[in-house]
């Protein structure tokens, strides 16, 4: 198995879908329906081996949380914060590794997580 949709929600699907293709650099692969009566819009990085799936949420009462994965934590911090993103939280070292997390425009919330052993 492995991981291949992640549904993001927004009630303001316009704003939604340009935060991901002009500030994260995703770009529009396809339409699917996820969920009876709701079509989302499939939406791809190259850095990223998962798809997500931006859905109109007209309640604005779902949210997702996305762990991205990185092996830079400070340098992809620093290339989204100058692309515009706003960090909720600045990199910090946890138990897990070196974090940093943001938010989209409707509230779904990302971590970008650099792993490290602190064990060894």
């Amino acid at each position: 198995m492995k991981l291949k949709y992640i549904p993001v929600y927004t009630a303001d699907f316009d704003s939604q879908l340009n935060f991901y293709t002009q500030k994260l650099g995703f770009k529009v692969t396809g339409t699917m329906t996820f969920h009876e009566g709701r079509e989302s819009t499939v939406i791809r990085s190259d850095k990223l081996n998962v798809a997500l799936l931006v859905t109109n949420n007209d309640s604005n009462s779902d949210k997702s949380n996305v762990i991205i994965n990185t092996t830079d934590c400070l340098n992809d911090y620093h290339l989204l914060k100058t692309a515009g993103v706003f960090f909720c939280k600045s990199p910090a070292y946890l138990p897990a590794g070196l974090v940093a997390e943001f938010m989209d425009p409707a509230g779904n919330r990302f971590m970008l997580l650099e792993e490290r052993n602190y064990n060894e």
